[in-house]
This record gives structure tokens, sequence and C-alpha cells, in this order.
């Protein structure tokens, strides 16, 4: 078995993980007694994302010099984004009464995580690398704070809506575009 066929289990495993416990909270969230808008395209966010950073990982197949650190690194991805799903979906969802109270109880975990999640994208070329690349894209990361910022602040039901739709449009212009390839990450 090759090193990268061997690292990319791991790397499935806890993308899966994420993946699962947001796919596990759908049906509860979706309740009509009890969901909010904005927490669902939070989920489907997170889902699209799971899946385009997955996707992603395929750049590093020709990664010659794999160390530990590098592949704790790499985990890093998966682990924030596991952590931001145990966020949007607790352990036991059928027991929210209300998505809405749910969010904006959660909602400073959910912005830190995607503020977090923004600087580690930031890092993770320089770690892997050894290089310094600040390009076109990462003018979307420092664009993409702004909204982490209102969403921290406010508890305006049509801010987050905004926030919520920032977050979908990108992604999935992302998804669309960029991301489309098996390995888009070494093309940036």
């Amino acid at each position: 078995m090759e090193l990268f066929n061997y690292i990319a289990i791991a790397f499935s495993f806890v993308y899966s993980t994420a993946a699962i416990r947001l796919i596990g909270g759908l049906s509860a969230a979706i309740n009509k007694n009890s969901r909010y808008v904005v927490h669902l395209l939070f989920i489907v966010i997170m889902l699209i994302s799971i899946i385009t950073s997955f996707w992603g990982i395929w750049a590093h197949r020709n990664l010659e010099d794999w160390k530990l650190y590098k592949f704790i690194f790499l985990l890093i991805d998966g682990a924030l984004y596991y952590f931001i799903a145990t966020v949007l979906v607790p352990e036991n969802p059928n027991e929210v009464d209300s998505w809405r109270d749910h969010y904006y109880k959660n909602k400073h975990k959910l912005f830190y995580a995607i503020l977090t999640f923004l600087v580690y994208i930031q890092l993770n070329g320089f770690v892997l690398t050894g290089e310094f690349y600040f390009g076109p894209e990462q003018y979307f990361h420092i664009i993409s704070l702004i909204p982490i910022f209102f969403g921290l602040r406010s508890k305006n039901h049509k801010v987050h809506l905004v926030i919520a739709c920032f977050y979908i449009i990108t992604t999935l212009t992302m998804m669309l575009t960029v991301a489309s390839e098996p390995g888009w990450v070494s093309q940036l």
C-alpha cells in the first residue's frame, strides 16, 4: 500500500464522521415545527465544504516528505469540520425543540470555529510546503472575515440569513469552479 493511500484512510474517517454527524441531524433539523433556515443553510454549507475539502486532499498525493506533523496538521481540517458539525448538530438532535434557539445559543462557537478554519487555511500551504503564498484567492478569506464579525455581534435573523446566503453562494461557486477537479488545492 502506498503511503498516500494509507494516509487517505485517516482522512476518509475524519471527514466521514463529520459528514455523518451533519446528515444524522438533518431529519430533526428539517422538522417543520422546529426548523430554522439559517441553521439548515449552515448544515448544507458544511456538507459541501467537507466534500470539496476531501476532494482537494488528492493534491497531496505527490507530497514526498510526509512527516507526522504534516499528517496531523492536515487532520486538523477534518477535526475542525467535526467540531463545527457537533456545534450544529448535538448528540441527540431529536431533543432540540427549536433549532433557532440552538443556533443562537451556539453561534459564537460556530463563528469562532469558522475563524479558526480561515486561519488554518492560511497556514496550511506554509506548513506543508514551507513556502508562504498570498495570492488572489486569499482575498476571499479576508473578505470572509467580515461576516464572522457580524455573526458574532448580531442576533438579528436577517443579518444571519445574509451571512448564511453569502457562505452558501461562495461555497457553491467554489464547488462548481475552482474545486471541481480532484486535487484542486494544488491549483491555488
